[in-house]
């Protein structure tokens, strides 16, 4: 049995294993995503303190509203941390710093009940840092070459890691639907919700006020179901790589849906996924150039040229 496991983990950390390229070209979008579309601060010096409400945990000491001084100067750090990300300086402290960061961003503005799902998008650099992301196209590859060093392999474990990581968070979000009642037949949540937006004048999505009206029962409750489903059980295909890019594709419609029906946009989780799909990229790059000539970029599945 432990045999037939480490089988299924080798297996799956060697399909997990991104070309190195492929990392640092993602490690580039990361950090131009950040300086070019950095999530806003700065309305949180101007809410009464009133309305200051930390979360338990790493967070519950926030005792008063952060000065407008304090939010300046976790953004100035969390951009010129984005930079050296891009150049590839330092990249695996940067990362670490980085995502430290950005989860502090976050956690100042949850300290006023604003929730989302960014923490999936603000852990990338922790795992993608291990796994190689560096090791290509910066700073750090430069000054390795120059030391007469070769060039180190991408690992696929970080991968898997952060494929595992995924599950969970999706499964932590698939937990309390299915405790909260979406499993009831006489229950139609996702249209709750939809009609909840309206009633309270939020803005529903593109499609959000067309779909209400529909009163078919059996459509409503395929949509919770097939809620519960694409979240909860995407752990359980973890261990089978091609399975799981095949799930994230199906999370990804699921995505789509949710900002059609309630204006919620995940855009930012094409980095999130993007690395699952780094054999799928290579293939297709393959398929495009059969016959690359000498020295061109021929990247390999197996993730030896990183």
């Amino acid at each position: 049995m432990i045999r037939l496991a480490e089988g299924l983990i080798d297996r799956a950390v060697d399909s997990y294993r991104p070309d190195g390229r492929f990392l640092a070209a993602l490690r580039i979008a990361y950090g131009l995503w950040i300086i070019f579309f950095p999530v806003d601060l700065l309305w949180i010096a101007a809410v009464p303190e009133d309305f200051l409400n930390p979360r338990a945990g790493l967070f519950s000491f926030i005792s008063s509203v952060p000065s407008i001084e304090v939010l300046v100067a976790v953004s100035v750090i969390r951009f010129v941390l984005a930079v050296l990300l891009v150049l590839g300086i330092l990249t695996v402290p940067v990362s670490i710093l980085l995502t430290a960061t950005m989860i502090t961003a976050s956690g100042l503005s949850y300290s006023f009940s604003k929730v989302d799902h960014f923490i999936l998008f603000e852990i990338v650099p922790v795992f993608l840092a291990f796994a190689g992301w560096g090791r290509w196209w910066s700073l750090d590859s430069l000054i390795r070459k120059r030391r007469g060093l070769s060039a180190l392999p991408a690992r696929g474990m970080p991968v898997l890691l952060f494929g595992i990581t995924i599950g969970w968070a999706m499964l932590s979000a698939a937990l309390p639907k299915l405790l909260g009642g979406w499993l009831d037949p006489s229950r139609q949540a996702t249209r709750g919700y939809i009609a909840r937006d309206i009633a309270w004048g939020d803005k529903p999505g593109p499609l959000g006020a067309w779909l209400l009206p529909i009163d078919v029962d059996l459509f409503w409750k395929a949509l919770d179901y097939a809620t519960i489903a694409a979240e909860g059980l995407l752990l359980f295909t973890v261990l089978a790589p091609l399975i799981y890019r095949c799930w994230l594709v199906l999370l990804t419609g699921f995505h789509i849906g949710v900002y059609l029906t309630l204006d919620i946009s995940f855009i930012d989780y094409s980095l999130v996924y993007a690395v699952f799909f780094s054999p799928v990229v290579v293939w297709i790059f393959r398929r495009l150039r059969p016959t690359a000539p000498p020295g061109a970029w021929s990247p390999q599945l197996d993730g030896t040229n990183a």
